[in-house]
Order: C-alpha cells, then sequence, then structure tokens
C-alpha cells in the first residue's frame, strides 16, 4: 500500500489538470485519473492515444513520465525507467514534475536493492522541488525507507510532527498512511506510530474522501487482527468494506473480504468465511487484468501474493466437504476443484502473457472422457494435502497429512536426483508414491483404471509422474500415466483415424542460428552455467544444454552482455558454438522415424524457419515433429526452439499452427524431442501446455530435461511405432516406449525414460 500511497502524493502535488482545452490535455487528464483509480490498462490506453498527439516537449514530457508512473505501478520496471528518464531528460515544464518523476526512479531504484542509486537520485529530486513541503515531506518519507530499522523510527517521528504543515487533508491523509504503513514494518517499536498514524488519517478525512477513508480503516483492522483483537478488527473491516463499497473499489474490497474471511474463520462461522472468500475471490476475478504482476525465481507475484485467497476458500470448503456426504460432499469437492482451476489459469495466462491465451472449457471435463481413466488433482494446503480423484461423475477426497511445504522440497529433490540420474531418486519416489497414489490405489482397482491423468502443482510439475514408486514397481508399470495444466483448459478428443502424417523436422549441425539466439540464453552459456548435465558414469552423449539463464533485470547480465556481443564478432566462439549445440543423434532419429510413418522431411539446410512454415501450411499434418534444442524458461518470451537459421518463438508457433490449414483438421500431436525445461522452476514445465493452449495442439509431447541421444532416439521410434496401431492411444503409446527403455540394458535407469511427458489431450 505504501509504494501506491507516496506515487499518488507525488502525482497529485504536482498538478494534476492542465484543462481540457484540447484532445491531448482531455486524454492525458483521463489517463491520470484512471491511474489514480488504480484502472491501469485504461491509464495506458489513454496516455498512448495523448501520446500520439504529443507534439511540444512540455506535451511529450508529462506523457513520458505519466506512463511511466502507470508502468512502475504495473510493475513493468524496465519500461517505467526508461520512460522516466526521457521524461525528465526533456528537461522541460514545472521543475515539480521532473522532481516527481526523479522521486518515483528513486523508489523504483529503491524497490530492487540498489539503494545508492535511490539515495542520489532523492538528493537530485530534492533540489527540484522549490519550497514545496509537499513535495519535500513525500521525499523524505521515501529516504526514510532506505534508514536501518535502529534510525528509521525517529526520522518517521521527525516527519509525522511537520505533517501538520500540509492543510490539505487528502494530502496529509496520503501521508500519513504511507509513514503508518513504514512504521508497522518496524514490528512492536512501530506500532504505536503506525496506530497514531492510520486513527489521524481516518479523522482527517472522515467521510470526505471514501477510498481514503476505506484505506485508512483497512490498515487499523489489519493491526488489529495482527494483535489477535479480532472483534475490534471485524468492526474495523465492515467499516472499511462498506466504504470501499460506495465507490467499487474492488483493489481494496479483495484485501477485506479476505481479511473478513480469515476473521470469521478464526470465529468458527464457517458459512460466513466462505462467503466471504467467495466475495474476495470474486473482486479478483474481476479485475485481474489491472493487478500488476512480476516475476521472481520463476514465480509470477500474482500467484505469491493472491493464491492463499483462492486455496483459503479452497481450504474451507474441502474441510466442509469431508463432515458432509452424499450430493452435498460431491457439490463442494467440485467447488474447491474449481477454485483452484482458478489459480491455474491466471498462471498460464502470466506465463503466455495475456488473458486472450488461455480460454477455460468448462463443459470439457477431462474426467468425463473414459470410464478406464482417472483424473488425479492434487491441493497442496498449508498443513496438508487433499487428493480429488474422479471418474466419471464420481469424485472422491483423500486427505494425507503432509504440509506443501514438506511436499515442494521432496518434489524438488526427487527432480534434482532424477535429472542427475542419482540412486538416491527411488527411495524418494517412494515416499511421493506413499503420499500421492498410495490411498487412491484400492479405488483405482475397483475401478479397473488403466490410464491416470495428474493435474500437478508447484514443484510437483518438476517430476514426471511415471518414475513414482511404489517399492516393486514404477506407476508406468502399472497405468499410463499423462499431465494436464487444468481440468478444464484442453478438451480431450480421441486421436483422429485418419492416418498420421508427419512433418519431421530435425538440426542435428546447427547453421547461423547461433547469432540469432536470444541474448538472455548467450549471455548463460558465456558465463559457463554448466550443472545441467548428468553425472552417471559411462553417460552416452547427453541433449542438454550448459544454460542457466537468469532474471531478465540481474545485474550480473551487464557484463554478460557485453562479452556475447564481443564473442559473436568472433568466427573461433561461432564455429565453437555450433559445436556446442550440435546433436549428432538427431540424424538418426530423424533416419529412423522417416522409415516408420509417412512423412515430410526437413533436415540441417532445409529446416530453416522459411521452409518449416512453408512446408506446415503445404497440408494438415497430423503430427508435427520437432527434432531440436528446444528451451522452457519462466514465460513464454524466454521460451524457444532453434531451426537451422534462426529461432522460433511460441507467438510465431502459434500463428502457424492456427493458420487455416490446420483450422477444421488441428495438430494431434508436437513432439519437441531434444527441449528442456529450466532446472529448479516450477513454472517452466508450463511450456508444453502452453504450446499445445496457444498454438491449438491437442497435445504436446517433451521431456523435462534432455537425456542421451541413444534413449531419445530409441524412445521416439518404439512411440511412433505403436501410435500407428488402430486404437492406440498417444498415452499408451507413450508408456509402451517407456516401458521398452526400462527393459533394457542400460536404460533402466528413470533419467533415461521417465522425463517424457504427454501434456494435453492423451487418446
Amino acid at each position: 500500500m505504501s509504494r501506491r500511497l507516496l506515487i499518488l502524493c507525488f502525482y497529485v502535488i504536482s498538478g494534476m489538470a492542465f484543462g481540457a482545452a484540447d484532445n491531448f490535455n482531455t486524454l492525458l487528464d483521463a489517463g491520470k485519473a484512471h491511474l489514480r483509480q488504480g484502472q491501469y490498462f485504461l491509464t495506458l490506453d489513454d496516455l498512448q492515444s495523448a501520446q500520439t498527439l504529443a507534439v511540444t516537449p512540455e506535451q511529450q514530457a508529462q506523457v513520458k513520465g505519466t506512463l511511466g508512473l502507470a508502468h512502475y505501478q504495473m510493475r513493468h520496471y524496465e519500461q517505467a525507467d526508461a520512460l522516466l528518464r526521457q521524461a525528465i531528460a526533456l528537461n522541460v515544464g514545472e521543475t515539480q514534475d521532473r522532481a516527481r518523476w526523479t522521486a518515483t526512479l528513486a523508489e523504483l531504484h529503491s524497490n530492487r536493492g540498489r539503494n545508492d542509486d535511490a539515495r542520489r537520485l532523492y538528493a537530485d529530486a530534492l533540489k527540484l522541488t522549490g519550497n514545496n513541503q509537499q513535495l519535500i515531506i513525500g521525499i523524505h518519507l521515501g529516504q526514510a525507507a532506505l534508514l536501518p530499522p535502529e534510525q528509521r523510527l525517529a526520522e518517521l517521528l521527525r516527519i509525522y510532527d511537520h505533517l501538520g504543515a500540509i492543510s490539505d487533508p487528502l494530502e496529509r491523509s496520503r501521508y500519513l498512511l504511507n509513514l503508518g504503513t513504514q512504521a508497522k514494518r518496524l514490528n512492536a517499536p512501530g506500532l504505536k506510530l503506525a496506530y497514531d498514524s492510520f486513527e489521524q488519517a481516518r479523522q482527517t478525512i472522515g467521510t470526505q474522501q471514501p477510498r481514503l477513508l476505506a484505506e485508512s480503516l483497512d490498515a487499523l483492522a489489519q493491526l488489529y487482527e495482527d494483535q489477535q483483537r479480532y472483534d475490534e478488527a471485524l468492526r474495523l473491516n465492515r467499516q472499511a468494506i462498506q466504504s470501499a463499497q460506495s465507490i467499487e473499489a474492488r483493489d481494496l474490497l479483495l484485501e477485506m473480504e479476505w481479511r473478513q474471511g480469515r476473521l470469521y474463520q478464526q470465529q468458527r462461522q464457517t458459512a460466513e468465511a466462505i462467503t466471504a472468500y467467495q466475495n474476495a475471490v470474486g473482486h479478483i476475478e474481476a479485475i485481474r487484468q489491472d493487478i500488476p504482476v512480476e516475476y521472481h525465481n520463476g514465480r509470477s507475484s500474482f500467484r505469491e501474493l493472491l493464491e492463499p485467497v483462492y486455496l483459503g476458500l479452497a481450504d474451507l470448503l474441502l474441510a466442509q466437504a469431508s463432515q458432509q456426504s452424499g450430493d452435498n460432499k460431491t457439490l463442494l469437492l467440485r467447488r474447491a476443484r474449481e477454485t483452484v482451476e482458478l489459480i491455474k489459469q491466471s498462471e498460464l495466462e502470466d506465463f503466455l502473457g495475456g488473458r486472450c491465451a488461455v480460454h477455460s472449457s468448462k463443459d470439457a471435463l477431462l474426467e468425463a472422457v473414459e470410464p478406464t481413466t482417472a483424473v488425479i488433482y492434487p491441493i497442496l494446503l498449508p498443513d496438508r494435502l487433499e487428493l480429488l480423484v474422479s471418474s466419471g461423475s464420481e469424485i472422491r477426497q483423500y486427505s494425507q497429512p503432509v504440509s506443501a511445504v514438506t511436499l515442494q522440497n521432496l518434489a524438488q529433490q526427487l527432480a534434482r536426483s532424477l535429472r542427475k540420474g542419482k540412486s538416491d531418486a527411488k527411495p524418494i519416489a517412494q515416499q511421493l508414491h506413499h503420499w500421492l497414489i498410495a490411498p487412491i490405489e484400492p479405488w483405482l482397482r475397483e475401478h479397473q483404471v488403466q490410464t491416470l491423468v495428474l493435474v500437478p502443482d508447484g514443484a510437483l510439475r518438476l517430476i514426471p509422474p511415471a518414475a513414482l514408486h511404489d517399492g516393486e514397481h514404477y506407476l508406468i508399470e502399472n497405468y499410463a500415466v499423462a499431465i494436464s495444466p487444468g481440468l478444464t483448459l484442453l478438451e480431450p478428443a480421441p486421436l483422429q483415424q485418419r492416418g498420421i502424417n508427419v512433418l519431421l523436422a530435425g538440426m542435428s549441425e546447427p547453421g547461423s542460428v547461433v547469432e540469432h539466439l536470444p541474448r538472455i540464453f548467450l549471455q548463460a552459456m558465456v558465463r559457463g552455467g554448466s550443472g545441467r548435465g548428468v553425472d552417471i558414469d559411462d553417460l552416452p552423449r547427453s541433449r542438454a544444454l550448459p544454460v542457466n539463464m537468469e532474471e531478465p533485470g540481474d545485474t550480473r547480465n551487464v557484463d554478460a552482455e557485453r562479452d556475447v556481443e564481443r564473442l559473436l564478432k568472433d568466427p573461433n566462439f561461432r564455429q565453437n558454438l555450433k559445436t556446442q549445440l550440435s546433436l549428432p543423434g538427431v540424424a538418426e532419429e530423424i533416419d529412423s522415424l522417416q522409415r516408420l510413418v509417412p512423412n515430410t522431411r526437413l533436415m540441417n539446410e532445409g529446416f530453416t524457419v522459411e521452409a518449416f512454415k512453408q512446408q506446415a501450411v503445404k497440408k494438415p499434418y497430423s503430427v508435427v515433429h520437432i527434432a531440436s534444442h528446444g528451451v522452457f524458461g519462466k514465460t513464454a518470451d524466454t521460451s524457444f526452439l532453434m531451426a537451422y537459421d534462426n529461432v522460433i518463438n511460441m507467438d510465431e508457433l502459434e500463428q502457424l499452427l492456427r493458420s487455416d490449414k490446420f483450422a477444421k483438421q488441428p495438430v494431434e500431436l508436437l513432439t519437441l524431442s531434444a527441449c528442456q525445461t529450466a532446472e529448479g522452476d516450477d513454472r517452466a514445465p508450463l511450456g508444453l501446455s502452453g504450446i499445445a493452449l496457444k498454438a491449438k495442439v491437442r497435445s504436446a509431447l517433451g521431456s523435462l530435461w534432455p537425456v542421451s541421444d541413444e534413449a531419445a532416439s530409441l524412445l521416439m521410434a518404439e512411440f511412433y511405432q505403436a501410435l500407428a496401431k488402430p486404437g492406440t492411444s498417444k498415452v499408451q503409446a507413450l508408456r509402451h516406449a517407456q516401458i521398452v527403455l526400462l527393459k533394457q540394458k542400460g536404460l533402466e535407469n528413470p533419467f533415461y525414460w521417465s522425463p517424457f511427458i504427454l501434456a494435453g489431450n492423451w487418446l
């Protein structure tokens, strides 16, 4: 809350309107109004339109500066940084505007841990304020956040004493809320100052400004909840909700309704708590596109901050279901699952870069397809694991006393061990089998289940379910196994029996693609980020790429970027890069598949981006098989495939596979036999599902980690040979191929056969 309030303070002070004398000013004013209301996409629409009308340097500075504020609020830090700097560099207009933009830039650096830069920028901003006490106090508040905790309280008390100099009650209330939020972060030493600040803000604003009144009541309610004074917190929270409802401030209401749910839960008023949680989820869904999202260590801030709201509702519904039976129990279980589905949909939207990329098909529940198929839906709660298992109209609930943290940690440990072929993988796989599969096995046997569709979450996405072990057998020996990103995100339909027609594309020796690889990828290679290889003795050549891509904003990338630009001019470096990226086994793989299935072949020099595009639209292929490096990072923007001459990103692949040629007969299967996901990043496996969703491909087959050429080539040959048999589903063909490898001497280790996963439609 404090960041938004401080920016709004800077924003209001410098003069919010130039009048509506022309279209530019009208659009600029509208953009500023939407920014104050937190309607960021409307803000961008207004300001981008205003930008096309900006003629004078003053107009250009105003629109760039306000756009910079908007992108900062949306946590688009790179764009915000550039726009604010451009606005400041124009050096025109009111100095107080430049002070505000400079102070915002300082806060941006502060939030990213660049405190020295932030201090310098705050000092620059102070020089531009003139005698404007409001701006000066706002900048001092920003500087206070940079002080050590032991000095911060004294500075905040000093600022508190000077707030009386601000005559405008609206502005004084905004500063009081910011100051109180900073004081609250100091825990016990700052609690009195936090309370005094929030209470004074409430009294100052009265009922003049419902939004600020709601924010002050919200802050007070949180203080009381933290002190476990639940009755007082509930009273204040109800008042906050009433004030926020009067202006339909959904961004505030979602926090307040969430707190309302927690408070009712503390008082064991379950029905009221469920209603409040449902209200909170409804508010989130209504403004989802305006909620700022950022990524850090492979995690979306949306999921980090708001997942507990969805899980809190699911937790209540599941707890209630455990005490019910019959239709009431079934209804509650389905409601809980639908709630968690919203998390999965939002995460895929974040991964793919927009809400329009994901369409939920609630009428296409995966469980309604085959009587011998069971859908396993794990829900990881703080204190337990809930397994929802369904087939047809029946749904069962199984609870396991294992925390989400324990389960996630063990899944990550298994993923690391499997990736490196470690001997300790089997005991870990047995423990996870004990939690995820053993409780439901009697039910599976009773229903004669042959296929399991797992809808994994979090770190469970990092492990191939086929490698789970019951002490005697791997899971793949008992069941065919597929995964799905969500229960309603992909429509299941049987493989079209029109005959398999395969477009084979392979790259064993890269060409000029090495000059077009994403810079973040090359930087990782320059850093020599090894650790993706495996350490099994005498392991055949792996298809692994020695990369470990960092966050785009990582300061370590600066030197690496300079190295990349320098090295790419060196012919020896380019040749070494080609050698490093070569895949000798791909030629054998493509030759083998060419003999097995009807196909069109593109290999090395023939597998250019243009040739691939031209060939793909000549006729509607049922299968597209790409044997070349593919990398799935934390978002679609850091995911790509390599052709001989250039890269193919997910947007390009989507446009190609959604062309008119495939409109009536979508691609049944996209196989990526040399792809890999970022190690340890539980978002990266969404890449396979993301391709299927984005390109409207029915299913995608790929690997969680790269394996030896021998294993990949053998598995692919066995897979297609089985798939060509009438009546064989994709997941059955994959199970056959994996068991062939499992029973072959030298390839028994799950490192070789388990990483291949089928995402999406398994039929």
